[in-house]
């Protein structure tokens, strides 16, 4: 059923943990999660947005990718491949998990008028809102086609001097580029009444982008898992193996890298290929599902 029909997870751990707003989420999000805060007022000044705040309490990248083993996002996006979206007013929740961690310090020191909750459930509220009840799902993969580039960037730094070859990485990166532009001209072509009056007559039609949308990031997921930690099925985002809090990208190709540096034989460097050539294969899984070619 979570596989099938589920369109998103929306994570929230501390709804309020001090000043600033954050957020982690599955690339696609992005765009929703920052017009969202754009209607959401700012807590602690009632003259600005939400993501004025937001801009105003983070460095770059505005938004994080979600790592977090033990988070309860964790079993939706790494081992479903469902989009997420982990999101709390500030960061630094210095009572968390004391004995001060309860209602009467809330009230009198987190958040006395509880305005930051109202603005963490307007949040919420609202990108649900719009998941929900938009005829066509506000996910945009242009986000996702960057990060897929900047991680490949990263593993040829790491990678250097190593007899592998990063050729397949980078090809169906190119095709997952392809596909979303494809996706996005059939969206784009949507919003002009002329094409988006017989796809409102035609709810099979709606049904199928929809679908593409919402399964394109279960594509980036492989049931044999991680080398080492099968579990974790997502091959783009998952805990580092040296910290479970931190997010990589291309985990199993970082594992094999950082197997080689304990043991440079011929087998592990072969592991690495093995590795690029798997994530390849899902990039271009994905870059099918959702330029319909599965369809």
């Amino acid at each position: 059923m979570l596989t099938s029909r589920t369109v998103a997870y929306l994570n929230v751990d501390s709804a309020v943990a001090g000043h600033g707003f954050y957020a982690s989420a599955t690339p696609q999000l992005d765009e929703l999660l920052k017009e969202a805060s754009k209607q959401v007022q700012n807590p602690d000044n009632g003259t600005q947005s939400l993501y004025d705040l937001w801009m105003s309490s983070n460095s770059s990248p505005l938004i994080g990718r979600l790592g977090g083993g033990s988070s309860d996002y964790s079993a939706f996006v790494q081992h479903i491949g469902i989009p997420s979206v982990d999101m709390a007013i500030g960061s630094d929740y210095p009572v968390y998990h004391s004995l001060y961690d309860d209602f009467i310090w809330m009230e009198k020191f987190g958040d006395p008028l509880f305005q930051r909750h109202v603005a963490a459930a307007s949040m919420w509220g609202l990108v649900a809102l719009r998941l929900s009840d938009e005829e066509i799902l506000p996910f945009n993969y242009s986000n996702y086609a960057t990060e897929l580039e900047n991680g490949a960037l990263g593993i040829s730094e790491r990678v250097q001097g190593m007899p592998v070859s990063l050729s397949p990485l980078h090809k169906s990166i190119k095709e997952f580029r392809k596909a979303v532009a494809k996706v996005d001209s059939e969206l784009k072509a949507l919003q002009t009444w002329k094409i988006w009056s017989p796809w409102r007559n035609n709810p099979l039609k709606v049904r199928d982008i929809n679908d593409r949308l919402m399964m394109t990031e279960r594509a980036f997921t492989d049931r044999e898992g991680l080398s080492g930690r099968p579990w974790y099925k997502h091959l783009i985002y998952a805990p580092s193996l040296h910290n479970d809090y931190g997010a990589e990208v291309y985990p199993g190709i970082g594992d094999a890298i950082e197997r080689v540096k304990k043991t440079n034989t011929s087998e592990s460097l072969q592991s690495i290929q093995h590795e690029i050539y798997r994530v390849s294969r899902v990039i271009n899984q994905a870059a099918l599902v959702l330029s319909g070619g599965l369809t």
